[in-house]
């Protein structure tokens, strides 16, 4: 019957052994993740105080979401950009930003860079092959 006894006797110190050593580890390591978010938003803050108000950047957020837009103000712990789908102002934290590059072209939903056709080497084409036609026609005459 002792016996018996002294295996959840111990069972139920060690229990409270191992719940106390994890409520010392947890905020020591919640602690550090808070840490590594400043570094961070600090690291964010610094990429984005390279580019000029009002260039294209495309936004990688912590929540798998992704934003094209326009920069606009930067203040101490946010930033504001212009929305290119919505042509509407965020403001977001840096923290919020998992990563932030410079956007090559953007013009709205669905569109994407290098597809778009450039139309002054067509018109300049069509418009020799008009002037030569209307030479040869004057010649002709």
């Amino acid at each position: 019957m002792n016996r018996i006894l002294r295996i959840p006797c111990r069972g139920s110190w060690m229990v409270v052994a191992v719940s106390l050593a994890m409520l010392v580890v947890v905020p020591a390591a919640q602690a550090q993740s808070g840490a590594q978010q400043d570094k961070h938003a600090r690291k964010i803050e610094k990429r984005l105080a390279k580019f000029q108000p009002g260039t294209y950047l495309d936004f990688d957020f912590r929540d798998n979401s992704q934003s094209y837009g326009s920069l606009r103000a930067l203040s101490e712990a946010s930033f504001q950009f212009t929305n290119a789908d919505s042509n509407l102002v965020e403001t977001h934290s840096y923290s919020d930003l998992s990563r932030v590059k410079k956007a090559k072209e953007y013009i709205g939903a669905g569109s994407e860079g290098g597809r778009h056709v450039r139309l002054l080497v067509p018109v300049l084409i069509g418009a020799a092959a008009a002037g030569a036609a209307v030479a040869v026609v004057e010649v002709v005459r």
